[in-house]
Formats: C-alpha cells, sequence, structure tokens
C-alpha cells in the first residue's frame, strides 16, 4: 500500500512509497510492516487497517482504491467514522462482506469516500469512469 502522504504518481521506492503491510495488531492498534534492510519506513496510511481486512477476508481481490469522491446508488456507511479508526474499519469490511461479489466492491463512507475493490487497479479504475462525483455529500 502506499505511504501516507507520498504522490502516488511517482511510486518508485519500496519501503518508503510503497509498504508491504503483514499484519494488524489489534491491541496496540498498529500495523506490521515488511520493509527492506536499512531503509526506515514512511508512515503507513490510516487506510491501512480498512485494506489489510479486506486482504485478508477476499484473497481474490488485487487492489484497494481509496478515493475522495463519490458514486450514486452504492452502499455507505450509517456512521461518520473517524479515518483510520478499526470502527471504520470493520463498518467497510461488513459492507464489502455484504456484497454480491466483495471482490468488485465500490463502498461509501460516509461524509468522506469510496473503498473500492478490483481485481487489479485496471478492474478498478474501468469500473468507476465516468461515474465519480468529485464531490462528497456531507450529512
Amino acid at each position: 500500500m502506499s505511504a501516507s502522504g507520498v504522490n502516488k504518481g511517482n511510486l518508485s521506492r519500496i519501503g518508503e512509497d510503497m509498504l508491504l503491510v503483514k499484519h494488524f495488531h489489534e491491541e496496540r492498534k498498529t500495523m506490521q510492516l515488511s520493509v527492506p534492510p536499512n531503509v526506515t519506513p514512511r508512515r503507513v496510511s490510516v487506510d491501512a487497517i480498512e485494506h489489510w481486512m479486506i486482504y485478508t477476508e477476499h484473497p481474490k481481490v488485487g487492489a484497494v482504491v481509496h478515493i475522495h469522491a463519490w458514486m450514486d446508488g452504492i452502499p455507505s456507511t450509517q456512521i461518520n467514522y473517524p479515518c483510520g479508526t478499526v470502527e471504520l474499519a470493520r463498518a467497510v469490511a461488513q459492507l464489502v462482506r455484504e456484497e454480491d461479489n466483495p471482490d468488485r466492491a465500490i463502498i461509501g463512507l460516509k461524509n468522506h469516500g469510496l473503498t473500492i475493490t478490483g481485481r487489479d487497479l485496471d478492474d478498478i479504475f474501468e469500473r468507476i469512469e465516468g461515474r465519480i462525483i468529485p464531490q462528497v455529500p456531507m450529512s
């Protein structure tokens, strides 16, 4: 997954721009990363818990994309959970689980954006092309 605050159009350094998330330690609320020796990793994205839960439960998911935009007619969390919380991750993971095809889900995060699963990035981008609403509805 990408590190926090990196330019997603220029992901090139493993362990700095791109991070391998191995596990989530629920008691400590920390992500366990695998990075090359002699590399000081950047901070992992706050979305890491949610992505880790999805990848762990749905092995056919090859990519997860999170964007700050919206689409009409999608399932969404009912509560505006703070970003990076276990509560948000669990709510999104539950909605993915409830989809007819969890490997290709589009889930709304109330007042925040979308989490989209797919076989790969091309699969995700093809499915959302022309359907994105740049402004997330606030309620």
